[in-house]
């Protein structure tokens, strides 16, 4: 790698480290008193204190230091966690992102390092800290440390240890306790402490004066046998040490696995080899063969299977290791779309040869399915790539919530859930900016001042929670807040008044809460900095649509403020079900459905305005495809319901006939066909024929089914 290399290295990772800064300090600021998060903080600010000198950001190093400074008085308990430091900590971070953006911008560079050592002063006076200028081995302004972060933040690498300790029967008497050099020991790593306690002799005889106890101990530690040497180094002249290392050959056997239990017998000294060769091959256990032949005590046997657990164990957390150090790799993001793409035109073409290879060659076929196993598998992979945990977008609001609510002189607890829940890298992405939207509106329209909140019989912090769960095919966030909730009269007043309604009579509540997505629409009384210029919702709905989602509110008037969006999980491959009406083929998306009925003629209801069929012992509903796309060429005698799930009612579809499980590349539908709603875009088949992909939940919505046979979204 180049020096530009390294640095774009560097600002990535700062940049990623940063933004964990934010959430670890708001956790630190929940949990004052728990060391670990103070720990946590002050590692990172160290982290980019040593990597920004390595990298030639000495205005970036120089600044963190006496930021680190501050933290470590935290973590050494001389300065207490506070409102204040939190803050400060906060906007320190916000500093230090801007030095590093401006890195290629000398000017602007420039006034922030001015503006450094303001923020510093303006800090320690907040916390009523005193700077000791030349800690850290910085220079004698307490500027940056000299450059030799490099090696703090290399980590050695462990090795195995076995130590014989077998000390002299008198040190009692010269006041050493020898249980206090194996604690002693165990700082230096994990261990296995294996006592020898053969020597005891009879109670009669016993001298409580003397020891007579040994130990043999492993120990997975990254310091040196001279530093392990060290611990005993007041008692190794009066007793019998040996410490060697187990070279990495001995911790694995020929095929990988764990070592195999008279190796280490043999490692020991506890086995003679010769011996243990006559042993092998024979139609029994080893350990069983040894004590049986005398070759091993039973205690020399439980020690081998003891040491041998521990380096099964040894061996597990190294290939954990392993794994934690190459699962993460960076890569541009183009480029991962365009791995994307390309494994969506190879679905694509693996279609069309399926198709064209049925009917030909038998064996030909065998080795195209055989290639779409692969293909499967692939796509499976390249597309879990794309999945990141919601929880990263989350944790980013934490501060925006915290400093919002301070302005407002609100208190707002904010609970998050389901964090683990995967979308679509691209998804994410394009969400933050309308959940950055709802959160604004719920803070500033939805949670009262503490006094109103008091008098309404509510507590005075107001709980906004954000919720990620998966639905079928979809994943489901949803924002909530414990507030005043929408007032149905004063949405009715302002949509009249700006004419966008002309009457409000046979509106449902959700329709009439739909009315706040509308352009311009605002029943805020003021003008604020956060909202009420009828800005921001309309562009919510657009966003959202703009992904294929879809919104909907539910709200209780001085309760709750609930809105959810349903998002797909993906917007380049799903699984999909292949259906047909006439020549037209669909696909619903695989993980709404969730079964399939056939329809004969005899059983379908004469009158067109209530379409019910019989299942599972109810009546389910119906959407007849052929009607509602007008298609009116001639039924087929048996027809099939597709049952699918949406908001937790089941739906079926009327097609003519089902084909089957369908892997689909999703492609955009032109902006000709945005007004075309109850799709969600298209793909290309095996036999290069385009099918409509279905937007299940936009076609209940928008058929003659939502206002025949269902009230208020439930059966009637």
């Amino acid at each position: 790698m180049n020096a530009d290399q390294f640095k774009t290295a560097f600002i990535e990772e700062a940049t990623e480290l940063l933004s964990s800064l934010e959430s670890k300090l708001l956790e630190m600021e929940e949990f004052p008193d728990d060391k670990e998060k103070v720990s946590a903080v002050f590692r990172i600010i160290h982290t980019i204190k040593g990597s920004s000198a390595m990298f030639g950001f000495e205005y970036v190093s120089e600044f963190t230091h006496h930021i680190e400074n501050i933290l470590d008085a935290v973590r050494e308990d001389k300065l207490a966690v506070s409102r204040e430091l939190i803050d400060w900590t906060l906007k320190s971070g916000d500093h230090i992102t801007a030095l590093i953006e401006a890195d290629e911008l000398p000017d602007v560079r420039k006034a922030l390092i001015e503006k450094s050592s303001e923020i510093v002063a303006k800090f320690q006076a907040a916390v009523n800290f005193q700077d000791i200028a030349g800690k850290d081995s910085g220079d004698e302004k307490g500027g940056s440390p000299a450059k030799k972060s490099e090696p703090e933040l290399r980590k050695e690498p462990e090795n195995l240890w076995r130590i014989k300790f077998k000390p002299s029967e008198d040190i009692f008497m010269n006041g050493t306790n020898p249980i206090l050099l194996i604690q002693e020991l165990a700082e230096l790593g994990e261990t296995l402490v294996l006592p020898d306690i053969n020597g005891i002799p009879d109670l009669d005889s016993i001298d409580p004066e003397k020891c007579y106890i040994f130990w043999d101990i492993l120990l997975l530690s990254s310091k040196g046998g001279n530093e392990i040497r060290d611990v005993f180094i007041f008692v190794e002249n009066e007793s019998e040490l040996i410490i060697e290392m187990v070279p990495d050959a001995n911790l694995e056997g020929v095929d990988g696995s764990t070592p195999k239990l008279g190796q280490i017998l043999l490692d020991r000294g506890d086995i003679d080899e010769d011996a243990l060769r006559n042993l092998l091959g024979k139609q029994k256990r080893l350990g069983e063969l040894i004590l049986e032949n005398n070759i091993a005590t039973e205690e020399a046997v439980e020690k081998a299977l003891s040491e041998q657990n521990f380096i099964k164990t040894v061996n597990e957390k190294r290939a954990e290791k392993e794994k934690a150090g190459t699962a993460s790799l960076r890569v541009n993001s183009d480029k991962l779309d365009e791995l994307v793409n390309l494994v969506g035109e190879l679905v694509t073409v693996h279609a069309r040869i399926d198709r064209e290879s049925a009917s030909t060659n038998a064996e030909l076929h065998s080795m195209v399915e055989q290639l779409g196993r692969i293909t499967e598998s692939l796509r499976e992979n390249t597309m879990s790539m794309r999945l990141l945990p919601i929880g990263t977008t989350f944790s980013r609001f934490k501060r925006l919530v915290r400093d919002l609510s301070n302005d407002m002189g609100k208190t707002v607890n904010l609970v998050t859930e389901g964090e683990e829940t995967e979308l679509d890298k691209t998804v994410i992405e394009k969400l933050n900016d309308p959940l950055v939207h709802l959160i604004r509106n719920s803070l500033d329209h939805g949670i009262e001042a503490p006094d109103i909140r008091r008098a309404a019989g509510k507590p005075a912090e107001g709980t906004l929670t954000l919720k990620a769960e998966h639905a079928g095919a979809s994943v489901r966030i949803i924002i909530e807040d414990d507030g005043a909730g929408l007032n149905k009269r004063k949405i009715l007043d302002k949509a009249l008044k700006n004419k966008i309604i002309t009457t409000e009579n046979g509106l449902t509540e959700e329709e009439i809460f739909q009315m706040i997505f509308a352009p311009g629409f605002s029943t805020a009384a003021q003008v604020t900095n956060v909202s009420g210029r009828g800005v921001g919702m309309d562009v919510v709905k657009r966003q959202i649509e703009s992904l294929n989602g879809t919104v909907r509110i539910e709200s209780s008037e001085g309760e709750f403020t609930r809105i959810s969006l349903s998002l797909p999980l993906t917007l380049a491959i799903i699984d999909g079900f292949l259906v047909s009406v006439s020549d037209h083929n669909y696909i619903f998306p695989l993980g709404v459905v969730e079964a399939c009925i056939e329809s004969k003629a005899e059983d379908r209801p004469s009158s067109s305005s209530r379409k019910m069929i019989p299942f599972r012992g109810a009546l389910l509903p119906y959407i007849d495809l052929r009607t509602e796309f007008g298609i009116d060429d001639e039924r087929p005698e048996i027809e099939q319901i597709v049952v699918v799930k949406s908001e937790g009612q089941q739906v079926g579809f009327c097609v003519d006939r089902v084909i089957g499980e369908n892997q689909t590349v999703i492609k955009s539908l032109s902006s000709i066909f945005k007004n075309a709603k109850g799709f969600s875009g298209a793909t290309i088949l095996g036999d290069g024929t385009v099918a409509l992909i279905l937007d299940t939940e936009g076609l209940i919505k928008t058929s003659k089914l939502k206002e025949e046979n269902f009230v208020n979204g439930k059966h009637s």
